[in-house]
């Protein structure tokens, strides 16, 4: 009996029992959702960002949680050295990457250039 408390113990410490470690309560919006393990939260956390880290070596410029489709997961967004930008979907249950792309520059004012727009004629 008493292995088998002290199993149940470790499996709910590792994140491993049936609680889930988040929940939105049905709703999207991030100031619904609620971290209920936040050890688990934050291991899983720092795991993305390593992994994000050794695909992509250069610095972290920002980290969201975010539940999508009913899927919590980190998006990790990196400085490169390579002197790219880089983002990097993480699941935050598995610590799996879900997705992974070069974050390419938007172009802003359909092509316009912002100097030629700005400019105003003489009143």
């Amino acid at each position: 009996m008493k292995k088998r408390m002290s199993a149940v113990f470790v499996l709910s410490a590792l994140g491993l029992g049936a609680v889930p470690a988040y929940s939105d309560g049905g709703s999207m919006t991030k100031s619904d959702m609620n971290i209920h393990n936040y050890e688990v939260h934050n291991q899983k956390m720092n795991q993305c960002v390593k992994t994000a880290l050794e695909k992509h070596p250069g610095g972290v410029i920002e980290v969201e949680f975010e539940t999508e489709e009913d899927k919590s997961k980190f998006e990790i967004e990196i400085q490169g050295k390579d002197g790219k930008k880089w983002e990097v979907e993480c699941d935050a249950v598995t610590g799996d990457v879900i997705e992974d792309k070069e974050k390419k520059k938007e172009k802003k004012n359909a092509g316009v250039n912002t100097d030629e727009y700005y400019k105003t004629g003489s009143l």
